[in-house]
């Protein structure tokens, strides 16, 4: 059996699913956000993990496979930002351990992906190192809280920009929710930096693009997407700020070395799954910017057709029998 982590809002699983279920693959779907865990009994005697949740029970002796979508208790963005009492703080953390402790049980069946690799991959700066070594272009980069060196970086680059090494959501004082996106900044913006008071802040040469490529990684098979962000003025600096209508999106073939680097990367790293971000420059030089070891891939499928989705259950399903 295929145990899913996820949530219930997650799309990305909905679509697998369908796939899932026309190939008769038996799956068990364990959604972590706070409404589904209050519908959740779970329970561990020392030897046996069972969790029941939608009618539906599952006991860990069944479990030959896990897609790791979310791993702890998933909050909406409106809980993130509820001042929580010490009877919520208390339920979450505890609910945390529980599923630790499951995980803990599974460790030693096949992971998509496995938790410490996946942990070690999003930290940008060692996939940097990884990439690097395969023989990938990076954009020079600095990461620093000392305004000097951050001026002597942008005096050195032609243009620079703004990278941020997280990814989250914050609420704004209207009560908005924005994401951070790259931006390009000159010296005249650094002059307003502080000190070492202030937190680091990553700073990259930008690299002038002709497109961009979101090329995705499932279990040895490759998709590839071209993303004509300079088509678009909002989305040209960074294409996740999602201008669809104007922004191309085509199936394209990555060249033979980029796949062959691709696995290497991916096999140091210990994923089977990994969505990469490339730069694709105007003298077709490919630039590595990052990989992201649980990045979205339904809006390419559904505006080029990839079959992401299909080879995701495909390779649960192929998986989950190797280990029954």
């Amino acid at each position: 059996m295929i145990l899913i982590l996820a949530d219930a809002f997650d799309s990305h699983v909905d679509a697998v699913e369908i796939y899932l279920r026309q190939s008769g693959s038996e799956f068990s779907r364990l959604n972590l956000d706070v409404e589904s865990l209050r519908q959740t009994s779970i329970s561990f005697d020392g030897d046996i993990w069972v969790f029941s949740q939608n009618g539906i029970e599952t006991s860990s002796a069944d479990i030959s496979c896990v897609w790791a979508r979310r791993l702890t208790v998933s909050l909406t963005l409106e809980q993130q930002n509820l001042k929580e009492d010490v009877t919520s703080k208390i339920w979450r953390a505890e609910w945390n351990r529980c599923l630790y402790g499951l995980y803990a049980h599974l460790r030693d069946i096949f992971w998509m992906n496995p938790i410490a690799a996946a942990s070690l991959a999003d930290n940008k700066y060692f996939q940097f190192q990884v990439a690097k070594s395969q023989g990938f272009l990076l954009p020079p980069i600095l990461s620093s809280n000392s305004k000097i060196d951050l001026l002597k970086f942008a005096e050195r680059s032609e243009s620079v920009a703004v990278k941020f090494m997280s990814q989250d959501i914050y609420m704004m004082p209207n009560g908005e929710f924005k994401g951070v996106y790259v931006n390009k900044i000159d010296k005249d913006d650094l002059s307003e930096f502080g000190g070492h008071d202030e937190n680091p802040i990553t700073l990259q040469k930008y690299i002038r693009k002709s497109y961009e490529v979101r090329h995705t990684y499932v279990d040895g098979s490759h998709f590839s997407c071209k993303i004509e962000s300079q088509l678009s003025s909002r989305a040209s600096i960074d294409w996740r700020r999602y201008d669809v209508p104007n922004t191309p999106h085509s199936a394209i073939a990555s060249p033979p070395e980029v796949i062959r680097r691709i696995n290497s990367i991916m096999s140091k790293l210990g994923l089977y799954y990994g969505a990469f971000d490339f730069i694709v420059d105007d003298d077709d030089r490919w630039w590595y910017l990052e990989v992201n070891s649980s990045g979205q891939w339904l809006w390419i499928e559904d505006l080029v057709g990839l079959p992401i989705s299909a080879r995701v259950a495909e390779s649960l399903a192929q998986r989950s029998i190797v280990r029954n």
